[in-house]
């Protein structure tokens, strides 16, 4: 019976797992009984995802006023169109503002 020469380059027969893979499973398996919830109560699911989105925006949006402060020292809001509130940090040095 005729065997084929045996291949010299060397392979691996297990790899393993990396990081990302570990992550997916880990979600897949959160995933499933979040989903078997939400097919049993549809209603709720919507109102908590409704809710996560609205959660979501405002931290990115409060997130992005913070930076805002640092950045400008200063933060504007208009109120209908008709007035601005600013909030502004004052300078150490300046001399309007008496010291304590």
């Amino acid at each position: 019976m005729y065997q084929p020469p045996l291949d010299p380059r060397p392979r691996s027969t297990t790899s393993g797992p990396t990081w990302r893979a570990l992550l997916v499973r880990y979600v897949v398996v959160a995933a499933v009984p979040i989903l078997l919830w939400a097919v049993s109560r549809p209603v709720t699911a919507v109102l908590v995802l409704g809710g996560v989105a609205v959660l979501g925006i405002g931290a990115r949006r409060g997130y992005g006023l913070v930076r805002c402060f640092y950045d400008c020292q200063a933060m504007a809001f208009d109120l209908g169109g008709t007035a601005r509130i600013t909030i502004r940090q004052a300078p150490a040095d300046d001399p309007c503002c008496p010291t304590r």
